[in-house]
């Protein structure tokens, strides 16, 4: 596992998750109860390749998560799809065999992930 790697798509995948947030709370005009609109082809494809990038760090078990993250951004669900990755982070902390691979820089970043996921 590449600790660089990992937190680099992570953070750019929140930042992506942080900017369909708030394209989906300015609807101001919209009814209630409507269903988000869907980020465009060109970002699912973007956000495809940081999930793709993510899953190449984490274990097989772990593999799950991202996938079910970029499924939840392409229907436009910013919320569900960063909990997706927030239960990914959590994970990392948590398991000793990451826990032993990251550096405590890393640690504190991923930390730091936990907190701006939780935002969403």
């Amino acid at each position: 596992m590449e600790e660089k790697t990992l937190l680099t798509e992570l953070g750019v995948a929140i930042d992506t998750l942080k900017t369909l947030a708030l394209v989906t709370v300015d609807t101001e005009e919209s009814h209630p109860l409507a269903l988000p609109e869907p980020p465009a082809p060109d970002k699912v494809v973007e956000y495809e390749r940081h999930m793709n990038a993510i899953s190449k760090q984490v274990a097989p078990r772990h593999q799950s998560l991202p996938a079910a993250s970029l499924r939840d951004y392409r229907a436009g669900f910013p919320d569900r799809a960063g909990s997706y990755l927030l239960e990914l982070v959590s994970q990392l902390l948590r398991e000793p065999e990451y826990v032993t691979a990251l550096s405590p820089a890393a640690q504190k970043r991923l930390q730091g992930c936990v907190m701006d996921l939780r935002e969403l």
